[in-house]
């Protein structure tokens, strides 16, 4: 009898293995595939932040930042101005992606692990995304005076292609026994070498970047100074540009946190350019500048007290500096990104009939919506493929928004993003979503259908059944109830014609 008991409390034993065992590995396998979701989401967010960065600084910033690719990626890849991944979870691949201000070029990794990346704006208005394995030196791309000038009061400048520190000798020599430093450490460098006289100066100019990567071979800085004339048709001249600020006024409080600062520069000489300074730094350059006429900088400004003024600089190298202004923003800048959830068709649906709503929620946390564009792409049965982007608006924040499209018989993609109305624009994107057509545009009518009833509210199907109980009931099937996806007995008899056994239509999930 023991050996029995023994027996029946192994076997008891070995069941309950049989059913915890595969509970366990399935929970294991979903909380992993949770954190790689979780890891791919916070790694599209840093690398778009990090973009966002370098574009509002402008040509020449570049950042480096680290990423944690997890398991699972399938792909990525850099579209228009949206970071994206390909990640297989729960059977299925996903698309993670985040939107950025800026256009992208370059290239992903995939690898799971660690990875350093290096994000740079570029001249052409791209971010340029890659592999951050810096052993390149930097170089300097542009330097001044160049040949010959009618000016003395030199300051002498440099840019580089990416942050360095740089140095400058009248000999040539390896960086770290050069003399003289130039002042600034992003990608534009200068030093003031004051009053020089008439005759021929050669300087050498040698930089190194945060990586410790210094110049092989120096720059050469090659001018001659000569008083005669420009060679523009301006006279010699010393005189100081007069630069006058013409608006917002000192002490005014703005708003809306978007300012034009407006100014005019006299002066007997042509103007090389003007500087826009807000709290002592330079926020943008203007190398077209008409002389005693109003120009105007446009800058966006978050809340806070700030002084600014402007700088011109004529075709001699004199420098002239307006007074200082100061001015408050009393509102903060919406820097929030509409959320925009998907709600119909569900991902990975297949439709047996050709017009089809899409359904939508937008919703922003500090600004109203502008418009919303759904983004269709396809591949169509007969090798065609589409590309569309149609507009909503107005949007109902908030409030399940419908875009009716007639499709053909094909595999889609498709999003919605939206637009907000803040000053910045910022732009939210919902996730990707797959779709299956079945039935070209035109080839049959299906709204004369229980089935295409139900389609049109945006269910999978539907049958008809005798009674409303057997929908709320399943009829042994997921049918809805709670959709309004019957909708009473003129309905019933205009798509469900069997009868009394056959008399409400029944929409299936």
């Amino acid at each position: 009898m023991k050996a029995q008991a023994s027996t029946e409390y192994l076997m008891m034993i070995g069941v309950v293995l049989l059913i915890i065992i595969p509970l366990l590995f399935y929970g294991l396998k979903e909380s992993r595939e949770g954190i790689q979701l979780n890891q791919a989401e916070d790694t599209v967010a840093t690398i778009a932040n990090a973009v966002d960065t370098v574009y509002s600084i402008g040509p020449g910033a570049k950042k480096l930042v680290w990423v944690n690719i997890p398991g699972g990626v399938e792909g990525a890849s850099l579209e228009n101005k949206d970071v994206l991944f390909k990640v297989r979870v729960y059977g299925n691949t996903a698309d993670i992606f985040s939107s950025t201000k800026a256009l992208l070029a370059g290239s992903l990794p995939i690898d799971a692990g660690p990875h350093r990346l290096s994000i740079e704006m570029l001249d052409s208005g791209y971010v340029q995304i890659g592999i951050a394995d810096d052993t390149m030196p930097p170089s300097i791309t542009w330097a001044e005076p160049r040949g010959t000038i009618n000016y003395n009061g030199i300051i002498l400048r440099a840019n580089t292609n990416e942050p360095s520190t740089c140095k400058y000798d009248d000999n040539d020599a390896e960086y770290s026994s050069m003399a003289n430093l130039f002042e600034g450490a992003a990608i534009t460098h200068e030093s003031d070498l004051g009053v020089l006289a008439d005759g021929n100066y050669l300087f050498y100019a040698r930089c190194i970047d945060p990586s410790s990567n210094v110049m092989e071979n120096s720059a050469v800085i090659n001018f001659t100074i000569t008083t005669a004339g420009n060679g523009s048709g301006d006279p010699y001249e010393e005189d100081l540009p007069v630069v006058s600020l013409v608006a917002p006024l000192s002490n005014t409080k703005d708003s809306d946190g978007l300012i034009l600062f407006q100014y005019n520069v006299t002066d007997a000489s042509s103007i090389t350019f003007c500087e826009l300074a807000v709290n002592n730094t330079i926020k943008q350059t203007d190398n077209t500048v008409t002389r005693n006429i109003t120009e105007t900088f446009s800058q966006t400004l978050d809340l806070g007290y700030y002084r600014w003024h402007v700088n011109c600089s004529d075709s001699h190298g004199n420098e002239g500096m307006s007074v200082i202004r100061n001015i408050s923003v009393n509102v903060t800048l919406d820097d929030n990104s509409p959320v925009v959830s998907l709600i119909a068709p569900a991902n990975g649906a297949i439709r047996n009939y050709w017009l089809i709503k899409f359904t939508y929620n937008a919703t922003d946390a500090s600004s109203g919506i502008n418009y919303c564009d759904l983004n269709i792409n396809g591949l169509l049965d007969n090798n065609g493929t589409v590309d569309w982007s149609v507009r909503d608006t107005p949007v109902v924040e908030g409030a399940a928004e419908d875009i009716t499209m007639p499709l053909f018989k094909g595999n889609y993609t498709w999003n919605v993003s939206c637009v907000d109305t803040s000053i910045l624009a910022n732009k939210g994107a919902s996730g990707t979503r797959s779709l299956r057509i079945n039935l070209s545009a035109g080839e049959e009518a299906f709204i004369d259908s229980c089935a295409g009833w139900c389609g049109w509210q945006g269910m999978t199907g539907g049958v008809c059944e005798n009674s409303v109980n057997k929908c709320a009931d399943n009829c042994g099937l997921p049918y809805s109830s709670t959709h309004d996806c019957y909708a009473g007995d003129d309905i019933s008899q205009q798509f469900c014609t069997g009868g009394t056994e056959a008399d409400t239509c029944c929409c299936l999930v």
